[in-house]
């Protein structure tokens, strides 16, 4: 057994199977709905999540993850011997977990103050994929007993240089402590920016001019994506919400163009496709240099 638990939640869209033979925890996020709760991945899953939303969109209230629930994982990480566990969260400060999993830290802390577990709780500054991949790697380092230390340096590095490619049809400004980063991104020259198409890094982002609704739009994403994976070497994942057969499509071609498959071609979960539309398409990648990356 590894000695560290890696914690995270449905928010990153990592799919189960990738992390099957690893100590993972996906933890299902709670989204209040018209005051009704459902649990991602068990009340609903990605395919069926807009049949329960009801019109406006605007009735989801918030979501979540209780403390109590991280709580209980951090007592039952103890109990089974773990030396450390790492919370690895989807986006950044704003996210409504990072309040709920700090809570619980603390009562951990104050219930349980001889045990002998370190608890880390890190922000990765990424969305959907961008944060499965970080989990995802550090979850391989932990499955081959890598000291604590070592995982912590990994994760780091991966959250400085995790990329997102983001083509959107509309990304809803509601959800505002949820979606903030996204706020950010479509404000370009002080007006909202109806159909972007962004590169996103630790909250920072840059427009990729890409002519919408031309024919040759989907060529104009392939050779960004192709350009993208070819600069990095990295591995790769792309997510899609409703634009299944045209993310199957780029995901063939990227893969004809560079050599190796995706990591995962992936249906984007409830908060990747409400923040940045049904019509969403993400890449998620590793870039080489970021700094390079967003002067382009």
């Amino acid at each position: 057994m590894s000695k560290t638990m890696i914690i995270t939640d449905t928010c990153c869209d990592l799919p189960a199977s990738l992390v099957a033979d690893y100590d993972v925890e996906i933890l299902a996020t709670t989204f209040n709905i018209d005051d009704r709760f459902f649990n991602e991945g068990i009340d609903f899953s990605p395919e069926n999540f807009y049949e329960i939303l009801p019109a406006p969109k605007d009735k989801i209230k918030s979501v979540s993850i209780p403390a109590a629930v991280y709580l209980d994982r951090f007592k039952n990480s103890a109990s089974c011997g773990y030396k450390n566990v790492v919370v690895i969260m989807t986006g950044g400060d704003a996210f409504p977990m990072n309040r709920t999993v700090n809570e619980a830290y603390e009562l951990f802390k104050s219930q349980n103050p001889t045990a002998d577990l370190r608890i880390e709780i890190i922000n990765t500054k990424s969305y959907s994929m961008g944060a499965g991949l970080i989990v995802l790697n550090a979850a391989k380092l932990a499955h081959e007993g890598a000291d604590i230390e070592e995982i912590l340096k990994q994760i780091n590095d991966d959250i400085k240089r995790t990329t997102l490619i983001v083509d959107a049809f509309n990304i809803p400004l509601s959800l505002t402590d949820a979606t903030r980063p996204w706020k950010k991104l479509v404000q370009f020259s002080g007006s909202y920016h109806p159909y972007p198409t962004v590169k996103v890094n630790c909250e920072k982002a840059i427009e990729l001019p890409i002519i919408k609704g031309d024919h040759t739009s989907f060529d104009q994403l392939l050779a960004y994506c192709v350009e993208a994976i070819r600069e990095s070497g990295s591995d790769y994942a792309l997510g899609y919400a409703a634009r299944e057969n045209e993310a199957k499509a780029l995901a063939m071609l990227i893969e004809e163009q560079v050599g190796y498959p995706a990591v995962s071609v992936y249906k984007l979960g409830a908060i990747s496709a409400y923040t940045a539309s049904k019509a969403a398409i993400t890449l998620c990648y590793k870039a080489p240099g970021i700094e390079k990356q967003l002067s382009k």
